[in-house]
């Protein structure tokens, strides 16, 4: 039941999909959901791809992928894209670490943080457009990692703020959790795609991971919740562009 549980969880924070009501979750338990995350970006992904491979038969590619595109930003609640403009927003901003703070927690969206989304979905949708949809593991691999990169991002940094739902997670991870979802994630790298699509895959997302978190803690002196759904957009960016360059 624990493991339902947690799934249940992970499928609330990553998507607007319903689902029955968890009674009586721990903080605990929240942390531990993080083990799905990825598995939820598998499934995503898989949406994506059903979308576009249907529609891909019925108009041009750029058409079939602004719609599956939709579809799959719709399916998440834009809530990792939110996460980007703040972030942007705040770094834009160029004021002090608790000025800036204070800016991503704002709600309201300002120039950097628009011009950050429109660059990282036009980014997407050039890149998805260009992939076979008879080939599904670009569509499938990308949330997939895009996701365990969050959960690589608590388990490394420490917690910008004393609250908040990067407070929640940064550094409080059980080890367990972040080995499962790595080995699962790598699994299912290794099965779907070649040698050398795993190879750049790998530096992709350690480059990415490691150079954005870094910036964060020496910028905010940590991550936010914010700050995950940013890495999550990112990844998603630089991962359908790396595997359309390694694919033409």
């Amino acid at each position: 039941m624990g493991l339902v549980k947690w799934f249940i969880l992970a499928i609330q924070f990553s998507t607007i999909f319903p689902t029955p009501v968890v009674h009586h979750a721990t903080e605990s338990d929240i942390r531990k959901s993080v083990v799905f995350f990825p598995i939820v970006g598998v499934l995503l992904g898989g949406i994506l791809w059903g979308v576009q491979i249907v529609l891909t038969r019925h108009m041009p590619n750029l058409a079939a992928t602004a719609v599956s595109l939709t579809i799959y930003t719709i399916s998440t609640g834009a809530l990792h894209l939110d996460g980007l403009m703040d972030t942007a927003d705040a770094i834009g901003s160029r004021r002090p670490r608790a000025d800036a703070l204070h800016i991503m927690k704002d709600s309201r969206i300002g120039a950097m943080g628009a011009i950050a989304a429109v660059l990282v979905l036009v980014g997407k949708l050039s890149a998805i457009s260009s992939l076979a949809p008879e080939h599904f593991a670009p569509f499938i691999v990308v949330p997939m990692l895009s996701r365990l990169g969050m959960v690589w991002s608590m388990q490394l940094y420490p917690s910008a703020r004393s609250e908040g739902l990067g407070w929640l997670f940064a550094r409080r991870i059980p080890a367990f959790v972040v080995a499962v979802a790595t080995i699962a994630s790598a699994l299912v790298c290794i099965l779907s795609l070649s040698a050398w699509s795993c190879l750049w895959v790998l530096i992709y997302f350690v480059t990415c991971v490691s150079l954005f978190n870094w910036w964060m803690f020496h910028r905010f002196g940590g991550t936010t919740g914010d700050t995950y759904g940013a890495v999550n957009e990112i990844l998603e960016w630089l991962g359908w562009l790396v595997l359309a360059g390694i694919n033409q």
